[in-house]
């Protein structure tokens, strides 16, 4: 009996060693195809503007591929909204910046976002634009496909 329960005692203070990896921004965004799964647009003082639900069908299920050499990549879903439009297009550049708490995308314009959450199946962008002293804040969702 006292083998058994010096046994259980050692076992019990037994030190475990874990090993927290962090995982990199770009490890989580590159490789995949995400989809927007919502766009709400907030000025103060309004009601929030839902943009998702106002977007053609044939946009709904558009892709955006974040590519490991900094390229974003367009790509149609399964419905078109023209037939005759390509499968994939250029989307401009992207870059995480400040330890991975900003995405800035290059397309003609650009833009910085928020990421406010960023896993292996979910990111969350929070932009913030003042325009003619009006503050508009759009969240957008997008979730792996």
């Amino acid at each position: 009996m006292g083998l058994a329960l010096s046994t259980i005692l050692f076992v019990g203070c037994k030190k475990t060693e874990t090993t927290a990896t962090k995982v990199s921004g770009s490890s989580l965004l590159t490789g995949k195809d995400w989809r927007v799964i919502g766009i709400v647009q907030t000025i103060p003082g309004t009601p929030a503007l839902d943009i998702f639900a106002a977007m053609p069908a044939c946009e709904k299920d558009d892709l955006e591929e974040f590519m490991a050499n900094g390229v974003v990549t367009d790509k149609a879903g399964a419905s078109k909204c023209d037939p005759a439009d390509p499968d994939t297009a250029p989307g401009g550049f992207w870059a995480l910046l400040n330890n991975d708490s900003q995405l800035r995308i290059i397309n003609g314009d650009t833009t910085i976002a928020n990421v406010k959450e960023l896993t292996a199946t979910s990111l969350r962008l929070e932009m913030i634009i003042e325009d003619q002293g009006i503050v508009y804040t759009t969240n957008i969702t997008m979730v792996k496909n």
